[in-house]
């Protein structure tokens, strides 16, 4: 996998200093390359494959503020799919491998 951008619609931050740490939070990922707000959502491109650890906290900070999980399928891989895709009980799982938007 090379980069891969992730657009994701972007929800409500109740001030500016709740909206400054999520980004700070999304921007710490060594996984990361860089990370811009565009009319169709955020725009997140990954430089790098995720480790088990990132795609953690990015399923976590996108769950956290209610964001549109959909966009993280494409992080699936034979390496992480045990955990990831095919744990239908995982918290996450709706959110992320479903058609629809985030509810």
């Amino acid at each position: 996998m090379g980069s891969v951008e992730l657009i994701v619609r972007e929800g409500t931050y109740f001030s500016p200093g709740d909206e400054a740490a999520f980004y700070h939070r999304l921007e710490a990922l060594s996984c990361v390359c860089s990370v811009k707000g565009a009319y169709e959502g955020l725009h997140i491109v990954l430089s790098t494959p995720p480790s088990d650890v990132e795609l953690r906290e990015l399923i976590a900070l996108l769950y956290r503020y209610d964001l549109d999980m959909t966009p993280l399928a494409v992080l699936r891989t034979q390496r992480n799919a045990g955990w990831f895709a095919d744990n239908k009980e995982a918290f996450w799982h709706a959110r992320v491998f479903r058609a629809g938007p985030s509810s």
